[in-house]
């Protein structure tokens, strides 16, 4: 394969990963705190900027100083095929991550790929690929075409010309990941479901053991190295007001969606961003001039796992009174996962009106604690530092996105943008453009 260092690298034939040549077409295409120990090196890049991005108010990031070295390990930008800056935002974050990127480089997926979804199988195959090319740092920036094809064999959404959502493509890529590296398979029957009285049995146990018992059931039929980084696990209780009867379920997840309350001002007073309709109210919001104050992470998480009062026509039938009855429900984190991925629900709907938020979220580069939003024992530990960014710019209709992640071998914070990849300071990491945040866990800086 011949290229400068400043060119394009395309992987059009077949890229051989590690020493087992027999993968190479088994599918065929067209089918400080901060020293964790956890980060080798990490970069990202992102594209050329759509045309719709420079409608954003929201400033990006200016270069501060330029890479050293045109073809630096672990630091590749990726070309843009026209609005795929949602795709390799996404994969700068996700091939950033240290224990997923020694998995694959180590070879170790070779031995639990699952070839029953022949597409699927080859987005695995693809995505080893340009996670080596992408590591060797060899070339400046590279062109993932084999990954967009296949990626486009196995998705119709992903696969075609449009600007997509990255927090969608993310949750799809690593769902792809998670079923093809399956550990366990064939997968067994759905394990039968509790009776009433085994139900009332488990409501008596400690919300660790609840949690440990789903947890066991929920991987012996789902275990991969996704599972290992990226998954965690929800606790969901719906209290009954009139007896204090509970119903507590557990699932999965692999990020949290959380909402972002309205900004207020010094005087106590919400943003124009409420909801409210008329004329008077908007006369009184421009007249306004207090300064907004800043909506931090923590208010975020504090929204997402907030009590919520079943009344009304949601009421709730409780198993004890036998009848619907006023309740409450509350999400808790019962399991968290090595790696923790916000999504910053941005993105609203209301009525006919679609719109973005462009709330400053201050989130923490060092030291994000989340032992107010876990169960008892859900974890001893529970702090996490930021690692990388994806960044939105524009509007719903059309935008443009961009990553930041943060180098431990040079102790910077890289900015990527397609094929541009340049330092940025720590301060302009997490920006009103933050859309999806990576935390890892600081228990990882032994690993």
């Amino acid at each position: 394969m011949e290229c400068s260092a400043d060119g394009p690298a395309f992987y059009s034939q077949p890229v051989v990963v590690g020493s087992d040549p027999s993968l190479s077409g088994r599918v065929q295409s067209g089918g400080n705190p901060r020293n964790s120990g956890l980060f080798d090196q990490e970069a990202l890049l992102s594209p050329e900027p759509d045309s719709a991005a420079y409608n954003s108010p929201v400033a990006r990031p200016h270069r501060t100083s330029q890479l050293s070295d045109a073809g630096s390990y672990g630091v590749t930008g990726l070309s843009n095929f026209g609005n795929t800056c949602f795709m390799n935002s996404v994969l700068q974050c996700i091939i950033g991550t240290a224990p997923l990127k020694r998995y694959f480089m180590r070879g170790e997926w070779k031995r639990k790929l699952l070839m029953h979804n022949e597409q699927r199988a080859e987005v695995v195959i693809e995505f080893a690929q340009l996670l080596e090319l992408m590591w060797r740092g060899q070339y400046s920036y590279i062109s993932p075409s084999r990954f967009r094809l296949a990626i486009g064999d196995c998705s119709e959404q992903f696969g075609g010309d449009d600007q997509e959502d990255a927090h969608e493509f993310a949750s799809f890529l690593l769902d792809v990941l998670h079923e093809s590296l399956n550990h366990v398979y064939p997968t067994p029957l759905p394990e039968r479901e509790m009776t009433p009285d085994e139900e009332m049995q488990f409501e008596k146990l400690t919300d660790r053991k609840q949690a440990s018992i789903q947890w066991k059931r929920y991987i012996r039929r789902s275990l991969s190295i996704i599972t290992s980084i990226f998954q965690g696990q929800i606790q969901s209780r719906l209290t009954c007001t009139s007896c204090e009867h509970t119903s507590t379920t557990y699932h999965t997840f692999t990020e949290l969606s959380v909402p972002i309350p309205e900004p207020r001002n010094s005087n106590g007073a919400c943003g124009a961003n409420v909801g409210k309709t008329g004329r008077s109210f908007l006369r009184k919001a421009k007249q306004n001039t207090d300064p907004m104050l800043p909506v931090n992470i923590y208010q975020c998480l504090d929204a997402y796992s907030e009590i919520e009062v079943l009344d009304g026509d949601d009421k709730w039938i409780c198993p004890r009174c036998k009848t619907r009855r006023k309740a409450t429900k509350q999400l808790k984190i019962s399991r968290l996962p090595q790696v923790l991925i916000v999504h910053l629900k941005r993105f609203s709907t209301r009525g006919h009106f679609r719109e973005k938020l462009e709330t400053d979220v201050h989130v923490p580069t060092q030291r994000l604690y989340m032992e107010n939003y876990v169960t008892p024992g859900a974890h001893p530990s529970t702090m996490y530092n930021l690692y990388a960014v994806v960044n939105h710019y524009g509007t719903m209709s059309g935008g443009h996105y961009t990553a930041s992640v943060f180098d431990e071998l040079r102790e910077q914070w890289n900015y990527f943008d397609d094929t541009k990849v340049f330092p940025i300071s720590e301060t302009q990491v997490a920006s009103p453009a933050a859309y999806l945040l990576f935390f890892v866990q600081e228990r990882a800086k032994a690993k």
